[in-house]
């Protein structure tokens, strides 16, 4: 991988302390994620240090720029975390409007600062796979009001590592404001609200 095109990884996610290594390997140590989908992805390629199959869906041409570096395997190889070869697919695409990959295949949906992911690529997840979504955007609230998703776990930061929590789970997604959060409302307002409750990090099953 050239200097230039390793620096945009490491600006945005090694500089900045946000990998979010340990996050992905909790994931990989309690549940059973082969194959993963990151849209809006950008060059977080820190997925693939911890999972051996991930595709990535951008319409940044600096990300399209950086998929294209054949190096980038290498690079994959020298920090993954499993035996088998690694797996990277990239497609330069807006997840909106869609892209050549076939429904249910996928074990986790990564949903992180890019908007609505968890709705616009349910269809891609299998029955029984998991949604990794923060509420930036509203993505976690709007998977909480859809009967295809159930809250199963949450997490919380403390001392630069991510903690899983599986208990208490109703204590989330309690609005501070008396106001009705419906689905249009989220889609209107393109970020999250106040909550009583929050966490850094939601994962819900799909379940339908």
């Amino acid at each position: 991988m050239t200097k230039s095109t390793l620096n945009l990884y490491k600006k945005y996610f090694q500089e900045r302390q946000f990998e979010r290594l340990d996050l992905f390997q909790i994931i990989a140590e309690k549940f059973n994620v082969e194959r993963a989908l990151y849209p809006g992805s950008f060059v977080h390629i820190t997925p693939s240090f911890v999972f051996p199959n991930v595709v990535y869906v951008d319409n940044d041409k600096q990300a399209k720029q950086f998929f294209g570096e054949p190096e980038i395997f290498q690079f994959i190889a020298e920090r993954k975390i499993y035996p088998q070869e690694a797996k990277v697919s990239f497609h330069f695409a807006d997840y909106r409007v869609g892209f050549n990959e076939m429904a249910g295949s996928f074990d986790l949906l990564i949903s992180q600062y890019a908007g609505f992911v968890g709705q616009q690529c349910k269809q891609y997840l299998k029955t029984g796979g998991l949604l990794l979504a923060n509420d930036s955007h509203g993505d976690a609230g709007m998977a909480h009001l859809d009967d295809d998703y159930q809250l199963i776990a949450v997490f919380s930061v403390k001392n630069a590592k991510h903690r899983i929590s599986l208990n208490n789970l109703d204590e989330f997604f309690i609005p501070k404001a008396q106001i009705a959060i419906t689905r249009e409302y989220l889609e209107n307002l393109q970020k999250g609200i106040g909550y009583k409750k929050t966490a850094s990090g939601y994962l819900f099953q799909k379940v339908h």
